[in-house]
């Protein structure tokens, strides 16, 4: 396992003894209960914000967290101009396109975009970057010869350099 990675906590998705990743975050009051289900957002504030860190700066974009446990913290959001609650949150498995001969449940691999996907099919995934290691949870579909789409645990930490990149990829205009 990656240091620090599995830190006390269950993963209703992972495999038997396995352990999901856990961060603090803080989400608006409508999500501050266990068991809700959420991906964070970001605004054009949340990047400079002195809160980044501990509100979305530890979990990455477009992957889902279900909240494990409410702390009685409350922080004010300046971007949506309304209070924030800390809680701890469980990362939930990803579904990401990966390209590999054969891929099964608990196979442990590193992530490459794939190179060849086919038309209509988005391969790059926002919330992980390239070199990084995985575990697959679940195969969903076969899409073509060696590319599969699958549910897969996030082995190591995320890096500021998600939201970096998701945000320059969300800004881009489609040129015309």
């Amino acid at each position: 396992m990656s240091k620090n990675v599995y830190l006390a906590g269950s993963c209703r998705d992972c495999p038997v003894g396995q352990m999901a990743r856990r961060a603090l975050s803080m989400v608006t009051k409508p999500f501050a209960r266990k068991g809700a289900v959420f991906q964070p957002l970001l605004t054009s504030k949340c990047l400079s914000c002195e809160l980044f860190r501990v509100c979305i700066g530890s979990t990455r974009p477009l992957v889902s967290y279900r909240v494990v446990e409410t702390r009685m913290h409350i922080n004010y959001c300046p971007a949506l101009s309304e209070e924030m609650q800390v809680v701890v949150v469980e990362e939930m498995p990803a579904r990401l396109i990966v390209e590999a001969p054969f891929v099964a449940p608990g196979v442990e691999m590193t992530y490459r975009k794939p190179i060849r996907c086919p038309e209509g099919v988005i391969c790059e995934h926002l919330g992980v970057e390239d070199g990084e290691k995985v575990r697959v949870v679940k195969v969903l579909e076969r899409l073509a010869p060696n590319l599969w789409l699958v549910e897969a645990e996030l082995l190591e930490p995320p890096t500021p350099r998600l939201w970096l990149a998701a945000k320059q990829k969300l800004l881009q205009k489609p040129r015309g």
